[in-house]
């Protein structure tokens, strides 16, 4: 089964989780005045919030690159309609990814990300359920039906061709709340996972909507992951980076049946496409692995948002669909798609929260310094 209709069961399998447990602490990223709502026409079957998520949808980039903010709640997974045998034929190509965290400095602690795979149409999806943290995520459009020239011009077609669109939620390969707490995945080789009957069970892709939705920060989302029994069934395992604001980062990893959780010794850490829990030494395992600590070393791990980029670039590979730097203190963020590395291909962005905690993205124009 390939890896596209892997995660479209994924979703499927998926259930929702009912808190996290801990107080979070207070939020403190910069804040916009409150801002008008853009009007939105009524539609037949869709609801007023529905027609506005999908009317917020714009091209930023010709890769394609779309944006969209979703308003309101969004469906529980197990609403999600996709058939995984309708989505995607299998491909081979491989999955491999990159990511690290750089957490020396108070002021610029950042978060990289390399998504490497056949060639996905990405969608920066803004979203604030009620009662839940806001957050942007990076998310594959092609699984939903999205793909190849099926992904240009999204923002021509009427608006029931785009309500695939409303489950892009459930999606997310990477992504940041606003309390600057960041999360992203990569495929490793199989580690087991005693399933526990007294614990509920949700899909791998899920579990990364909860935790940007739930936790403040890496130990909410450390409880958030152990409260769970993660379904990997008819997709690839997985292992998830964490790393946030206050300078902590974890790799968690399912190895010999059970979770392992690595916390970072340095002020960075990482992970590629091993599991860090088998192997007694991480050099020579993987090159990209190596180039990236060896960076992270030299600087120990200060960097700001164009060190980030430059370090995605060096370990990019031929099949890198998007690179993305998340910036946990400022809740700014870059993504550069299909290995587009010059500045002004750059999509800069940045999540922000006005005074009356209501989601209030904006575009902005980050100077590029390479």
């Amino acid at each position: 089964m390939d890896l596209r209709k892997m995660v479209a069961l994924w979703i499927v399998l998926g259930t929702l989780l009912v808190g996290c447990g801990r107080q979070a602490p207070t939020q403190t990223h910069p804040v916009l005045p409150p801002v008008e709502a853009t009007p939105t026409r009524t539609h037949p079957t869709l609801s007023d919030a529905e027609v506005a998520t999908l009317q917020s949808l714009e091209q930023v980039h010709d890769y394609p690159l779309y944006r969209m903010v979703y308003e309101g709640d969004f469906p529980p997974v197990s609403q999600v309609p996709f058939s995984p045998q309708a989505i995607w034929a299998s491909t081979g190509n491989p999955w491999a990814c990159s990511l690290f965290a750089a957490l020396a400095d108070p002021e610029s602690r950042v978060y990289g990300r390399n998504f490497d795979w056949e060639f996905s149409p990405a969608l920066v999806l803004f979203s604030q359920p009620q009662g839940r943290y806001a957050s942007v995520a990076m998310v594959d459009i092609a699984y939903l039906g999205f793909a190849g020239e099926k992904a240009q011009n999204l923002t021509d077609l009427p608006l029931e061709d785009l309500q695939p669109l409303l489950y892009a939620p459930w999606l997310p390969f990477d992504g940041m709340n606003e309390m600057g707490l960041v999360v992203g995945m990569a495929a490793v080789p199989a580690g087991g996972m005693r399933p526990d009957p007294q614990k509920p069970t949700i899909g791998s892709l899920a579990v990364m909507r909860e935790i940007l939705d739930r936790a403040a920060n890496v130990g909410q989302a450390l409880d958030l992951l152990g409260s769970y029994n993660l379904d990997f069934e008819g997709g690839p395992p997985l292992h998830y980076l964490l790393a946030d604001r206050y300078g902590q980062a974890a790799l968690v990893e399912f190895y010999q049946g059970d979770m392992h959780v690595i916390p970072n010794q340095q002020p960075w850490h990482l992970a590629t496409n091993f599991l860090v829990s088998s192997v007694d030494n991480t050099t020579g395992v993987c090159a990209r692995y190596d180039a990236i600590q060896l960076i992270l070393a030299e600087g120990n791990g200060t960097m700001e948002l164009s060190g980030a980029i430059g370090i995605l670039e060096q370990v990019s590979q031929g099949n890198t669909q998007w690179s993305v730097t998340y910036h946990l203190d400022r809740g700014d963020f870059w993504v550069a798609m299909g290995r587009d590395y010059e500045g002004n291909q750059i999509y800069r962005d940045m999540l922000l929260v006005d005074p009356n905690g209501t989601l209030a993205p904006l575009n902005t124009d980050v100077p590029y310094a390479p």
